[in-house]
């Protein structure tokens, strides 16, 4: 009966991180079952809950311990420096995009945008965490508020479009939030790496500016070849303009995993919410714009799909980080393994 009770407190402990198990656990059970009542065969609901929330609560103070420690907190700098300056390149397309400035007008939130990651881009380079990461969370309230209101209007293209940046821009913002010495970006990344990631994106968004100015200049109706938005009339045009993005997108991506190890596994685990978000509405909400397409009125996107719009990205992230953790500590173990053979070896 005892053993019984003794297993059941330690499915219970589960809850605590291993950290805290492997010191305290033994001592927790000891505890726990000379406080049990005579007889007792299972954990009350006193102690389930206790032991749940404590676990939890532990593990909770864990993770804000780590995500603080140095190779979180250069990855988050890392990250939120570079997400500013793609948001920023982006914004100024839209200043350049035809479409959007047509008859030489552009709606004033348009500049307020490209104003606001410049803003943010120039306060990282003056060393200015903090007003970096307000002005990074004012920037991103602005949009969320603009976003929402064009939703109402074109909910396909807006969901298709506009939230993928958002999601960006909240893991910036989020991301320059994270304590962090004065230009700790810049001493990560060094000039080489950010000129090599400039260079990168300059040329994925050329590529974008001139596709939209030749569709406005010459689309008549005649045959066109189209891969992911980009248009030419002949397919050996397409092929150097996807030829062109690519290796952009490579070069801008190289300039950040070439960070060190610790810091580009992190950049990868950041980035994986924006990667889930653009994959699961490709995925799963094709048959919503399809609908929208063919209906005649906006269907717009209902309860449930809206959770997992949400809880997808939070949970690419979470799976992600863990990922990383688990990468380490495997490694740290190996590490250790190999020490000791080393050791048993000399003697």
């Amino acid at each position: 009966m005892s053993a019984d009770l003794e297993r059941r407190y330690r499915r219970l402990l589960a809850s605590y991180p291993w950290s805290h198990r492997r010191v305290y656990e033994e001592e927790m059970v000891a505890v726990l079952v000379a406080g049990a009542r005579p007889g007792q065969r299972r954990p009350t609901l006193g102690e389930t809950a206790n032991l749940v929330l404590s676990g939890l609560r532990t593990r909770a103070g864990a993770a804000a311990t780590t995500v603080v420690g140095p190779a979180w907190r250069d990855a988050a700098a890392v990250f939120g420096f570079l997400a500013a300056l793609a948001l920023l390149s982006q914004r100024i397309v839209r200043l350049l995009d035809p479409v959007v400035g047509y008859a030489f007008v552009l709606p004033a939130s348009e500049y307020l945008r490209a104003l606001g990651w410049a803003a943010v881009v120039f306060a990282v380079l003056a060393g200015l965490r903090r007003p970096a990461a307000l002005l990074a969370w004012a920037t991103v309230v602005g949009e969320a508020v603009l976003v929402a209101r064009q939703y109402q209007i074109e909910p396909v293209g807006t969901v298709q479009v506009l939230f993928w940046p958002l999601t960006l821009g909240i893991v910036a913002a989020a991301t320059l939030s994270v304590p962090a010495p004065r230009r700790q970006a810049l001493a990560v990344l060094r000039w080489r790496r950010l000129a090599v990631f400039l260079a990168g994106i300059v040329a994925v968004q050329t590529i974008r500016t001139l596709n939209h100015a030749a569709q406005e200049a010459t689309y008549d109706g005649g045959t066109f070849y189209v891969w992911f938005g980009l248009e030419r009339p002949s397919e050996l045009g397409l092929y150097l303009w996807v030829a062109i993005v690519a290796a952009g997108a490579v070069t801008a991506g190289a300039a950040a995993l070439t960070a060190p190890a610790a810091v580009r596994w992190r950049i990868l685990a950041l980035t994986a919410p924006v990667v889930a978000l653009v994959a699961e509405i490709r995925l799963t909400l094709s048959g919503w714009a399809y609908s929208n397409g063919h209906m005649g009125h906006p269907v717009y996107l209902v309860p449930i799909q809206w959770t997992l719009l949400v809880l997808v990205p939070l949970a690419a992230l979470g799976a992600a980080a863990a990922l990383v953790h688990w990468r380490e500590q495997n490694a740290r173990l190996t590490a250790l393994g190999r020490a000791a053979d080393r050791e048993r070896s000399g003697d």
